[in-house]
This record gives C-alpha cells, structure tokens and sequence, in this order.
C-alpha cells in the first residue's frame, strides 16, 4: 500500500514510473549475514563487556555467535569480499537504465521501540529484507514515512540510487515528500 500511494505521488510529480525487480538477492543477504554476525562478532567477542551492552545489542551478538564459531581465516574474508564485489557488479548491471528504485522499507509493520529483536516473534534479519543488499553492497538510500499505522507507528518505503548519484536520490525523495504532504508523527 506504502509503495503504491508514492508510486502515485512520484507519478502526480511528473516522474515516470516502470516496474522493476532485482533478482536473486538470496546471495546478497547470505553475505549480509556473513558480514555482520560472523565478522562484527568476531570484532565484538574479545571486548565485550555484557553489562555496558543495550538489550537489542545484546540480543543481536547472542544470535550472531552460533556455538563452535570457527575464527575466520584471512582467505575466506578475502572471498566473502570478492563475492560481494561481484553481486555489487551484477546488480549495478541490472540497474544500468534505472537510475533510482522504490522499494518497500520492510516487510512488516513498525514495531515500538525495544519490541523488535533477533529470537523475538519480530525479527530485524526477517523484516528488513528489502534494506540489507543495499547495506551490504554500498547504495545509497533514503526512507520516506507515507503513513502511519492505526497504532501511530510509521509506514515507509524507501529510494534506492546507485553510488555516488546522492543528489539526484536526495532530489525525487525531495519531491516526494512534497507532494506527499504532512505525515502526523506517531505518538510516544
């Protein structure tokens, strides 16, 4: 619904609209996971001191630190990197005529702040499929609250440009919150 009404917004703007869909990002969220459980766990892990730790974080190097991690050697972090080299490439290839992609923010709802976790009914990893690969793969983005929930918690979508096309992103999240209008924020 979010992503149909700034569809509708950015159309109404003058922008022209055509369907798109990144394929096989399956790869690119696996390297996501390896990039940030395995190796910020590994960062993490001869420093931690659990009493200076939020809940949420807490809860994320629990689930990032399987039992029996085996220590990364540097050959297969040199790989990982490769490989996310390449996914980068290809998906810049797909996006050789698209200069800029709407995309839902997550797959649910907003969840109030500390509901979220990763062993919890919410799961970050789950809900925020749609932002990890440009995380992971250095594009720029920018989310856009289209409406809340009946609850008050924002509904979003965001703009997605390719590296180093900021301005022309920052420029159609501009004029789509222009058109948009006011959005109440939600209520604490």
């Amino acid at each position: 619904m979010a992503v149909r009404r700034a569809a509708q917004h950015l159309a109404f703007a003058g922008f022209e609209l055509e369907p798109f869909r990144l394929n096989d990002l399956e790869r690119v969220l696996e390297l996501w996971w390896f990039f940030f459980e395995t190796v910020v766990s590994e960062l993490f892990q001869p420093e931690i001191r659990e009493e200076l730790l939020s809940p949420v974080f807490r809860d994320y190097l629990e689930a990032a630190q399987p039992a029996g991690l085996i220590p990364i050697c540097t050959l297969q972090f040199v790989g990982m990197c490769a490989a996310r080299d390449r996914e980068r490439e290809r998906i810049l290839e797909a996006m050789r005529d698209v200069p800029i992609l709407l995309s839902p923010l997550s797959v649910g709802l907003a969840f109030r702040h500390g509901e979220g976790g990763y062993k919890r009914e919410v799961q970050y990893l789950e809900s925020m499929r749609h932002s990890q690969w440009l995380n992971l793969v250095g594009f720029p983005g920018v989310s856009i609250p289209m409406t809340n929930t009946s609850e008050g918690l924002p509904i979003g979508v965001q703009l997605i440009g390719r590296p180093y096309q900021e301005d022309l992103l920052l420029d159609v999240a501009e004029s789509l919150e222009l058109v948009r209008g006011r959005v109440p924020l939600p209520s604490l």
